[in-house]
Order: C-alpha cells, then structure tokens, then sequence
C-alpha cells in the first residue's frame, strides 16, 4: 500500500510539473491510399491498390516542452505504415522515418539527436515533382537522391540555424558507431537555404559511407558498372550526392525546378545519375490544383524521361481526392522503363493511373 501511494505521489508530482512547464504532445498522421493501374510490369498489366501514393502513410508523435528563455526541448517520433495490409513500411523497424530529440531555440537555432532524414528530403524534396503533385512513383531511379525519404541517417547529430535575412544553414552528422574505424557507416551534410517572400531556394550536398542500395526492383538498369544486379541490393562503399533548387509562388501559380547528382563509388568503378526536374501547378478557387512536371536523368547507360499530370482535389484542408497519370520512357542499351516502386517493365515504356484519397489527422 506504502509503495502504491508513493508511485500515485510520484505521477501527480510529475504531472503537475509537466503541466508548469507548458509542454505538449500531439499525434499526427496520414492515410493515403488509390486504386492504380500500371501498362508494363515485367510484360504484364498491374492492376491493384497501393498505399502512399500522392502524401506516404505515416503516424507520429512531436511534442515540445518550453524551458524558458526561448529555448524548448522537442522530440519527434515517426512511422510509416501500409494501410492495405496493415504492415510497417521497413519490418521490425517501428520509427523507421524519424525518432528525434533535441532543443530549439529561435535565437540560436534547432538541434536534434537521432535516426532523421537527410537534407536532401528536408530541403530539396519540396522542390520536386514527386512532392508538389506527381506521388511516389515519379520520384527518380531507385530513389539515389533520397528525395522520397527511403534512407535515413542513423546515430545522426542535425543542426539548423536560425534564418538571418532571409538565409539560413545547417550541418548533419551521422556517426558509425564501428570501434576502431571511425569512417564505417558514417554519413554527413550541409545545406544552405535562402526564403523571400514567393522565393525559396535550397542547395544541399551529402557524403555516405557503406550505403544500401536496391536496384533490382527500383531502377530500369538491366546491369550496374558491368555486372548483373544484385537481387539482395548492394552495399557501395561511397555516396555522394548533391543538389539545388527552387520553388516560386505567383498568385495561384507555383514553379518548381532542381538538378541533382548521384555519385555511387565502388571498389574500383564508379557511376553518376544526373536527374533534372521540374514543373508548374495552379490552383482553381483555392481547392483544385492541377499540375504538370517531370524529370530527365542519366544513369550507367539508362536515359529515363517521366512526365506526370496530377489533379488535386481539396474536399476540406486535411482530405483531398487526386488523380494521376504518369509516362515513362527509357532509352539506352542498358535501361527499361521503371516507375519509382511499380517494378521493372519488360520494355523502354511505361504508363502509371491512380486514382485515391489522402485524409491528414
């Protein structure tokens, strides 16, 4: 009983104190789901259902605890999932998207320790077709340039400074965690930032060492530096990668473009993708938006061009109905057709429908 009552005291204590010290916890999250159909998977038509199509299928958990000065502790903790099956995105990994903590301060900037993802998503992702409109699958081969948050940086230290006339900077650091060799897995990052008004401009660049790679169902390459791809994906010893763009918002319009750069070095070859992408929506009476992009890229022989153009439908500020088709073509001796995560086709072109609700909570 003695031990009962003094566990009650402990939890009223530190309920109370929470409660002083102004903190907060929300839970957030997406559900995305359509109805698709894809021209060439391997020599046959998919017909289906797939998840996270337009915005991922993700749940998470942020919260901030005010420490005065200006200064906050905050955490973030987040999940992606499939709602078709009811599966984590990554199997036995539960916040595969984020699991943070760290201080924010508005005069001294924000740091945060943990698995997060790099500036490449942070930054650049926004700029891209795959974000403003065109989904998942028009984002670019195998997802090299991480703009589709599928790599993290582990073990990682991310700083980002407060914006000074309209600049700003931050620093990632991803630690090994090997005894006795430092270099092992260990990833970093900078980027600067520049935000006026309609204007938003980013560059980024990214070091990894050790980094997984799946090529054989998401990339149109039939061989990598010569060889056959391996079915189990590959470990290169050395990424790097780098990128800039912009966006620009002119009444009901909105310009997006970047370029960005995949160095992929291995024991003694190395390969470069060099993706640009761009594209322009517009906004009919606040609640339908149409848009238009696409990239080009270059990878070990592979020459993919993909087109997208995507409907957006607002029934209220967190549910929206989309539609989307989306074309590829590939050209050169060593490339197929490959919608990011629709699988390899069986020749140069490919076609992509989804039609599906997004619903934010």
């Amino acid at each position: 009983m003695k031990k009962r009552l003094m566990t009650a005291a402990a939890m009223a204590l530190f309920s109370a104190s929470w409660a002083h010290a102004q903190s907060s916890v929300t839970l957030y999250g997406n559900l995305d789901t359509s109805v698709s159909y894809f021209s060439n998977v391997g020599g046959k038509s998919l017909y289906g259902t797939q998840d996270g199509n337009f915005i991922p299928d993700f749940f998470g958990l942020t919260g901030s605890e005010d420490l005065g000065g200006g200064l906050s502790a905050i955490f973030r903790l987040e999940s992606g999932f499939l709602p078709s099956s009811g599966k984590l995105t990554v199997p036995n990994q539960l916040f595969q998207r984020e699991a943070t903590v760290g201080l924010a301060s508005s005069r001294y900037g924000t740091l945060k320790l943990g698995h997060q993802p790099s500036f490449m998503f942070d930054v650049l992702s926004p700029m891209s077709t795959g974000w403003v409109g065109g989904g998942f699958n028009t984002f670019h081969q195998g997802n090299l340039d991480e703009l589709a948050n599928t790599f993290e940086f582990d073990n990682s230290a991310k700083y980002v400074s407060p914006t000074y006339f309209g600049f700003s900077f931050g620093a990632q650091f991803g630690f090994g965690n090997q005894a006795g060799n430092f270099a092992q897995g260990r990833n970093y990052g900078f980027t600067v930032q520049y935000k006026n008004g309609p204007l938003k401009l980013g560059a980024v660049y990214t070091n990894e060492n050790d980094r997984f790679l799946e090529l054989v169902n998401f990339t149109g390459l039939k061989s990598f530096l010569g060889t056959p791809l391996p079915t189990q994906g590959m470990v290169a010893n050395h990424v790097q990668n780098w990128g800039v763009g912009g966006t620009y918002a002119a009444g009901n319009w909105l310009l997006h473009a970047l370029f960005t750069q995949t160095r992929i070095d291995v024991p003694g070859e190395s390969a470069s993708a060099n993706t640009a992408d761009a594209g322009v929506s517009y906004t009919f009476a606040s609640v339908d938006t149409v848009g238009v992009g696409g990239s080009v890229e270059n990878l070990d022989g592979g020459h993919w061009v993909t087109v997208s153009l995507s409907n957006l439908y607002s029934l209220s500020k967190r549910t929206v109905l989309y539609q989307q088709v989306m074309y590829q073509h590939a050209s050169g001796g060593n490339a197929v057709a490959s919608l990011l995560g629709a699988g390899p086709a069986s020749g140069n072109s490919q076609v992509g429908v989804a039609v599906g609700i997004q619903h934010f909570f």
